[in-house]
Order: C-alpha cells, then sequence, then structure tokens
C-alpha cells in the first residue's frame, strides 16, 4: 500500500483522499505486517539482556545464511563459524560509495521491482544513493516509528500536526496546510512561517487540535518562537515528535517551554540499518536490538571503549532484497552502560552527532527554510554529484552543483522548478557549475553558506 497510498494522498482530488479514512489505521500503515510487527515491539520492549542477544542471534545467523546464499558480493565469503556474531565480524564494513559502484553486486538474486520500491538518499553529504527496499518495510517501519511514539502517549490514530518539506500546492493561495488522511496528520508548510503567516497557522491549529507536533526542529522552534514572542498560546499538546535534523539544546528548550511538552528525538535513516529513539526517562537514544546489530567503530575499525566517540555502523534485519550489512552511516556517538531508569536493556547512545545540518535559508517574506527540506530526492538530480546553497540576499540564493563525470549541463529550469515545488515563489534560484564543493577547515560539507545575520 506505501507508494499507492503516497499517491493517492499527493495527486488524487479531495474527496478520494478523504475515503482512505474509512480503512483502519493499522491497514494504512502497512497492514499484517505492521500489525504483528507493533505487537511484537510492545511484548519485547523490556526483555532481558539474554532475550535481546537470543533474538540477535537468530535474526542475523538467517541473514547470514540469506547474504551466503543469495546476494553476490557474499557468495565467495565461506565464513562458517559457528557464532554469527564472529562471522560479521569477518565481513567488510562498507560506505555509500562502495555500495554506488557495485549496486548490482548487493542486490539479492531473487530481487523482484514487483516486490520493492526504490528509495534514494537525500544527499546531505552531496552524494545520493539509490537503492531498493522490501515492500514490507513500510509497514515494518511505521511499526518502530509508532512504538516510539507510544513512550509519548501516543495512539494509533491520535491527531497530529507535521512541518515537513512536502509539496504544498495551494501556498500562493494562502493555504499552507493539507491533509494526509493516512497518517491522521495536517501537513504545514515549513517554507511559509513568517510573521505575516503565521496568524493563519494558529488559527488552524487551534481548529484541529492536535495532540502532538511533529517535524523538522529547525521550524518548529522558529514557530514556537513567534508564540512565545507574540504570546500567544496552544494547548493540550501531549508531544512533539523531531524528525531528520540534528536537534539542538536551545531548540529542545524552546520547544519544551512553549507547548509544555516533551520534545522526543530519533536516530534512523532511509537504508534502515539502526532506529534509536529517545526514551520516556531519558533525552539518550535507545537502540533498538529488534531492528538490527548496532557497532560504534574507531577509524580502523575497531569498537571503542564506553564514553569514547566512533562512526555508527548498522546491520539490519528487515530489508531482504537488499540488505545493508556493517553499513558506514557517516554518524558519531559514543555508548554508555549505565543502565536507563525506563528499564529497558537497549544500547545507549550519547553525544550523537548526525549528518543533517539544521541551518537554514531566509525566503522573500522572511521565511526560515530549513536544510532538510532542501534534501535533493527525486530523479532530475540523479546527473548532480555534489551541491550547495549559497545566500547572501533575502529570498535570493545560489546553487552551486558538481556535476557527474560525463555530464556537461542539465535542465537548469527543470531543477529550479522541482525545488520550488516546496518553497513555492519564495526563493530566487541561480545555479553555477563549478569543479568542487569546498569543505570546511575541519573537513566538514555545509548544504548552506549562509552569510546573511540571522535574528
Amino acid at each position: 500500500m506505501n507508494n499507492f497510498a503516497h499517491y493517492l494522498t499527493r495527486h488524487s482530488p479531495g474527496f478520494l483522499r478523504q475515503s482512505m479514512r474509512l480503512i483502519p489505521i493499522q491497514y494504512r500503515l502497512g497492514g499484517k505486517k505492521f500489525s504483528d510487527t507493533y505487537q511484537f515491539l510492545l511484548k519485547s520492549d523490556f526483555w532481558t539482556p539474554e532475550q535481546n542477544i537470543h533474538y540477535q542471534r537468530e535474526r542475523l545467523n538467517d541473514l547470514i545464511h540469506h547474504l551466503q546464499k543469495n546476494v553476490p558480493f557474499y557468495k565467495n565469503n565461506s565464513s562458517n563459524n559457528d557464532d554469527p556474531f564472529k562471522t560479521l565480524k569477518d565481513l567488510p564494513i562498507l560506505s555509500k560509495e562502495e555500495i554506488q559502484k557495485n549496486l548490482s553486486q548487493f542486490l539479492s538474486d531473487d530481487f523482484s521491482k514487483v516486490n520493492t520500491y526504490s528509495v534514494t538518499t537525500g544527499g546531505t553529504s552531496g552524494n545520493q544513493l539509490k537503492f531498493y527496499l522490501d515492500n514490507s518495510t513500510y509497514g515494518t517501519e511505521w511499526a518502530y516509528v509508532a512504538a516510539s511514539w507510544s513512550r509519548a502517549g501516543y495512539i494509533l490514530g491520535d491527531r497530529m500536526i507535521s512541518f515537513r518539506g512536502v509539496e504544498f500546492r495551494n501556498a500562493d493561495r494562502g493555504v499552507y496546510w493539507q491533509d494526509n488522511p493516512i497518517y491522521n496528520t495536517i501537513e504545514m508548510s515549513p517554507f511559509h512561517i513568517s510573521p505575516e503567516t503565521m496568524p493563519a497557522y494558529v488559527a488552524k491549529i487551534k481548529k484541529v487540535k492536535p495532540k502532538f507536533i511533529h517535524g523538522y526542529p529547525s521550524a518548529i522552534s522558529f514557530f514556537a518562537k513567534y508564540l512565545e514572542d507574540a504570546g500567544v498560546s496552544i494547548s493540550n499538546i501531549k508531544a512533539v515528535f523531531a524528525v531528520s535534523e540534528n536537534v539542538y539544546p536551545d531548540q529542545r528548550a524552546i520547544i519544551e517551554r512553549v507547548f509544555h511538552a516533551r520534545f522526543f528525538s530519533f536516530y534512523g535513516m532511509s537504508e534502515k540499518v539502526i532506529l534509536a529513539p529517545e526514551c520516556e526517562k531519558d533525552t539518550s537514544y535507545h537502540a533498538f536490538p529488534q531492528y538490527g546489530i548496532t557497532e560504534i567503530l574507531d577509524k580502523n575499525g575497531d569498537p571503542v571503549g564506553e564514553g569514547e566517540c566512533g562512526e555508527l555502523v548498522g546491520t539490519g534485519f528487515m530489508n531482504r532484497c537488499m540488505p545493508f550489512v556493517r553499513y558506514r552511516t557517516g554518524d558519531f556517538a559514543s555508548f554508555t552502560k549505565e543502565p536507563c531508569n525506563c528499564g529497558r536493556h537497549h544500547l545507549i547512545l550519547k553525544d550523537l552527532k548526525g549528518r543533517w545540518d539544521a541551518d537554514v535559508v531566509i525566503g522573500k517574506n522572511g521565511a526560515k527554510i530549513p536544510a532538510a527540506a532542501m534534501n535533493f530526492h527525486s530523479e532530475i538530480f540523479k546527473d548532480i554529484n555534489k551541491f550547495q546553497f549559497q545566500q547572501v540576499k533575502e529570498g535570493q540564493v545560489s546553487l552551486k552543483i558538481v556535476l557527474k563525470e560525463g555530464i556537461s549541463a542539465i535542465d537548469e529550469n527543470k531543477l529550479i522548478q522541482q525545488i520550488q515545488t516546496k518553497t513555492g515563489d519564495n526563493l530566487e534560484i541561480s545555479v553555477a557549475y563549478v569543479d568542487d564543493i569546498h569543505l570546511s577547515p575541519r573537513g566538514k560539507y555545509k548544504m548552506i553558506i549562509q552569510e546573511m545575520t540571522l535574528n
């Protein structure tokens, strides 16, 4: 139901979209796969360490047999340890670039497009990866998300508003939101938030009466700041759920202060190798042991000690058509063995430093457009190797792009139109071809070079 349901939501007439509400929400979120996984997660949430390890051993053993039998890249690996954890350590650690170069080697021999769908990573590192997921991962993933949210009191079908970067077809008519009946959510544009539009946002939210808020921390915190400055309150919010960006202390502070609700973040990725939400007792991240194997490794590929920072490397259990095994995420964290008051026996991640950048560009009306919403997901960007936005004047940005080898030019108008399906006419975009995107002195990539003074 995943891709078809989303197509209906984005492109169908209103009456047809609304008819989806007649379908029970567990079916909208993936049917039996969702329901079975959700119930399993509720039952296994407080397993003992021994139960978690036993489960991981069985799943990992099954995955390794699948790799050696069906996935070309691993067929020559004859490691046959009785302990699958030791076998895993013998497998290579892989980067996005290595998988890109040899994509067909990582597809299972029983791969079928009928039972899969393609995904393209957002490319915050300036480099996209296109890969495939089993159709069943949609329902499984949503079960993990719903189980995470349940820690804050979320019940399936609870009303929610969301600030995320999707297309808003009626924004030019002053309608900055749209109904998404799949999730019982009102999606609100993060691209058009400004002092002038805020009253309309507030009026709509008070009419909807959501129990939860979901979306980019940068957009939600900007919205919260307006509410605080204007002395406006929105009541009965149980929790705020973050997505797609790093979370900074000042964002968490103002969101919790304004909405009088707990702010919850979680760590995850499109490749489905690690999922680690915060718990209800702490702001540390708890990696689901049922989701996969999480390693924290130093630059030599060796496990770090407690409290030491290392790269997160994940092995996911759910995707059979193209398994990601010992996959380098490009993100960093440390871990602690100190038990959490929540009582779960999960790997506890500390000091997590994600790929996302919470920088913004400023639209013509003063709206702050978050970096996560500017990610490239469409096929129109397949010929772009790296990119970077630069802004020196409100409402105007220069998009610097590095084309892939052998490509001399692209359809710039189509490129700009694709970005503006989200931002509308709030940004004037010029395209500049460059040989490379320069990193910071510390070797970091920034999606946005912001030269304006932000308030």
